[in-house]
Formats: C-alpha cells, sequence, structure tokens
C-alpha cells in the first residue's frame, strides 16, 4: 500500500482533502468524519485497514466501532466494523443487494477474509462487474465513449463505412496501410452516486487494407491500440478485428465485421474483453462536386468469460448496437499535391440495447477536411477532423488525424 497522507488528527472534529481521484471516501469514528479522494482501487478497499484508519484518526486503537463510505467511480460501497470489541467485518454493496459479514479471529483476518472475497468469488464478480459498466462514468469495459464498447462500435463502422482511403478498382490488386491518432475528451453528468468525472482517450488506429479488381472491395485489418486517464487512474485497451467490404452496386457497399478487444485497468480496479460481430450499408448519392453517404450498422459485443487467479468469471453484459449516420462532402478549390481536397460534415446517432448502461445513447456532429474520397480516385487519403459528442449523462469531443499510404 502506498504511503497516505495525514488528514486529520485525532482530535479534529472532521476535515476533508480535496484531491483528484475516482474513488470517494469517508471514514467515521466516534461521530468524527473524514474524507479523501483517491485514484488506487487497492487503496480504497483498504481503507479500514489499521494504518490506513491511523492516516485518518492517530488515536485509532483498532477496537472502535468504525465505518466507511467509499463511492467506487459512482457505485456505493459501504465497509463497517459496526461492534466495538468485535472482529465482525460487513461489506455492503446496495445496487447488487449485497450484505456479507466476515468475522476473523482478528480484524486484520477479517479484512484478508473480505479481499479473497472480493477479488475470487465469481458471482460477486460478475454482479458488480454489470453494476459498474450501468452505474460508473468511466468504467473501462462499457457505458462512455472512452470505454472498449464504444470505441469498437465507432471503429467497426468508421472501417466497414468507409474502407480505406482508395477505393477504386483496376487492373490487380493493391495494399495500403493507416495510420493515425484520436483523442477524446468527455465530461459526464452527476448522476446518482457518481459524481462528475472527466476522461482523456488516445488512440492509435492501426490497418491493413487489401483492395481487389473491383471499387469499393476489400479487406481490413484494425489493430487499434488505446489509453485512457481518469482523474490519475489510467486504462488500457487493443484490438484485433477484420472488415469484408463489397459493392452490391457502384454507389451501394454493404459490410461484415468480427474481432476481438481486450482492456485493463489496475487502478480503476476493472478490464474484460469482448467479442463482436457486425453488419453494415453505405449508400452513397453522387452530384457535381458533392456527394451524400447513409451509413446503417448493426453490431453485437459482447463480454466474454475469463478466468483470472484460478476464478471463472462470466459477465452477463451483451449489447445490441445500433449506429446511423449521414455524410455530406463537397469539393474546395483547393488542392494537396495536386490532390482535390474536400470538406466532410456528419451526423451519427448511435444507441446500444441490452445490458443497461451508463450512457446507452450518443449523439455526434462534427467536420473533417483533407483529400477526396472519390469513387474514382486511388490516392492515398489524409483528414484531419472535429467532433462534438452528446448524450445520456455526457458531453465532450473528439480530434482525429489519420493517412492512409
Amino acid at each position: 500500500m502506498r504511503t497516505w497522507t495525514m488528514l486529520a488528527c485525532g482530535m479534529g472534529l472532521a476535515s476533508t482533502l480535496s484531491v483528484a481521484g475516482v474513488f470517494d471516501i469517508t471514514a467515521t469514528i466516534h461521530g468524527k468524519s473524514s474524507s479523501i479522494s483517491l485514484d488506487s482501487a487497492d487503496d480504497s478497499i483498504n481503507i479500514l485497514e489499521t494504518p490506513s484508519i491511523r492516516s485518518f484518526f492517530a488515536g485509532y486503537q483498532g477496537t472502535e466501532v468504525v465505518s466507511a463510505e467509499i463511492n467506487f467511480r459512482g457505485v456505493p460501497i459501504k465497509m463497517a466494523y459496526p461492534t466495538a470489541n468485535s472482529t465482525k467485518l460487513v461489506l455492503e454493496v446496495p445496487s447488487i443487494n449485497l450484505n456479507q459479514s466476515f468475522i476473523g479471529a482478528t480484524r486484520d483476518e477479517s479484512e484478508k477474509m473480505m479481499g479473497d472475497f472480493i477479488k475470487k468469488n465469481p458471482q460477486f464478480l460478475e454482479a458488480f462487474l454489470k453494476t459498474s459498466v450501468k452505474l460508473s462514468p468511466v468504467d473501462p469495459v462499457a457505458g462512455n465513449p472512452n470505454s472498449l464498447m464504444s470505441r469498437a462500435v465507432t471503429q467497426d463502422s468508421q472501417a466497414m463505412w468507409l474502407g480505406s482511403g482508395a477505393r477504386s478498382g483496376g487492373t490487380g490488386s493493391s495494399n495500403t496501410f493507416g495510420l493515425g491518432v484520436v483523442y477524446g475528451h468527455f465530461v459526464s453528468d452527476a448522476v446518482g452516486a457518481a459524481k462528475s468525472m472527466s476522461s482523456d482517450g488516445f488512440t492509435l488506429p492501426l490497418t491493413y487494407s487489401r483492395q481487389f479488381d473491383e471499387a469499393n472491395h476489400e479487406l481490413l485489418v484494425n489493430i487499434p491500440l488505446g489509453y485512457t486517464t481518469v482523474d490519475g487512474s489510467t486504462a488500457y485497451d487493443a484490438s484485433l478485428s477484420a472488415v469484408y467490404r463489397y459493392p452490391v452496386q457502384p454507389n451501394w457497399v454493404v459490410a461484415v465485421s468480427g474481432g476481438a478487444r481486450i482492456t485493463g485497468s489496475k487502478d480503476l480496479a476493472g478490464g474484460g474483453w469482448m467479442t463482436s460481430l457486425g453488419l453494415s450499408s453505405n449508400y452513397t448519392w453522387q452530384g457535381e462536386g458533392w456527394s451524400l453517404s447513409l451509413g446503417n450498422m448493426v453490431g453485437y459485443y459482447k463480454v466474454m468469460r475469463v478466468k483470472y487467479d484460478n476464478t471463472t468469471i462470466s459477465p452477463d453484459v451483451a449489447n445490441t448496437v445500433f449506429r446511423n449516420g449521414l455524410l455530406f462532402s463537397w469539393d474546395t478549390p483547393w488542392s494537396l499535391l495536386d490532390t482535390p481536397l474536400t470538406i466532410e460534415a456528419f451526423v451519427i446517432d448511435t444507441r446500444y440495447t441490452g445490458t443497461e448502461l451508463f450512457s446507452n445513447y450518443q449523439d455526434e456532429i462534427g467536420i473533417t477536411f483533407g483529400t477526396k474520397r472519390s469513387l474514382s480516385a486511388r490516392e492515398a487519403d489524409l483528414r484531419a477532423g472535429f467532433s462534438y459528442i452528446t448524450g445520456e449523462h455526457l458531453n465532450g469531443f473528439k480530434a482525429n488525424f489519420g493517412a492512409w499510404f
């Protein structure tokens, strides 16, 4: 356990330390309370250990009545020694109807019993993961735009709708590679026990495209890497997915996708891996100097069984996602290296059904600037863009830059 900052002396009536963190804790003893905000899940769960309580209350002897209320990134947790001179430790998680007692020979042993329960009880872990994606605005698995599921939906739809930057047919197949960077900043509303929180996410999209003879006929392999920060806590994710695009007509492309993703965060005490399947359609109306594309997508995203430390967890988290968008593009009088430049404006609506999430829908409106996505062009695509996102209990923005070559 890391070194604690002294929050209050034993004689103080109450004190509060406002430190950025996603775990808010209020400890109470002898009617006196003290609070702290932490960025580590381990530190918050270990709050009733004697050294931790003494950092709040220097006179703590290890036998008094003591309680702690933890806002575990939006999920309320209560822990207490409700009786003086007793080793009975009570853990409550109201959102999953849990009230569990642990009685060891000493309070230290009771705390070890609780720790083993939290880390090794599959029913508890499965229920907690499901309530976390519903109540927490910063869960790394699902429920917010910087989560693994939301990033997967965005990446799949973009690949299925737009493909690579080189979309024409020709004599023989060709290969292109894509890379870029995406930054997303989101702020959640204060909802229920969850305070307003902000997260910053960075994604590095890496893509390979194999284009076949016919225009818009291609196979893409995506390997995006992601990194998210939340008030000092960090999370990481990685994906592997494939997309096959087929032109039913010159202006109508259908696509299928499949993938596997993984995320984890020791700080946030969350993680998992998921699989996905998707189907999409992209229909384009072409005019003189302009085009209008209608994109529709449906995808299924499921968090899969995982085994950790000899404990098998089967989270009941699965969502069918509907994503629909319009993209309007118009030519500009400018060019880059003899390649015409265009401006694109788009609006996208995303709806999640199935497991209830913190944010079940989002709307995005944005603009991009770059080389022309012409049905008859074969040059590499180069684009930069910005979008604003608003949805259930949150809002934010994304900025991106990408290139195909």
